[in-house]
């Protein structure tokens, strides 16, 4: 009966853990790649960086790529940055230009 309870409490304990620990990750993403920039498919297009994104376990890489501009808005790229004893990701996005007379 007790090696029944402990293998009940053992089993929620690391669902619990895992669930925590694949949305917060605590350790650094990895360098970024070095990526050849393409050519550019027309001018409407702003070349977006590549990036680490967390999966759960650990970092995937997401390509870098073209995309189409949106009228009076620049691209920010997104970064990590270290909150305490975690690393939080703040993607890119677009932003209104301002614009000055």
């Amino acid at each position: 009966m007790k090696k029944t309870a402990f293998a009940i409490l053992g089993t929620f304990f690391l669902i619990i853990v895992s669930g925590y620990a694949a949305t917060k990750p605590r350790i650094a993403p990895p360098p970024l790649r070095v990526e050849v920039i393409t050519v550019r498919p027309g001018p409407l297009h702003v070349w977006v960086a590549g990036y680490w994104k967390w999966a759960g376990v650990n970092y995937v890489w997401v390509e870098s790529r073209w995309v189409k501009v949106k009228p009076n808005k620049a691209w920010v790229p997104g970064n990590w940055k270290q909150v305490g004893s975690f690393w939080a990701w703040t993607p890119g996005r677009w932003e209104k230009i301002n614009k000055k007379k």
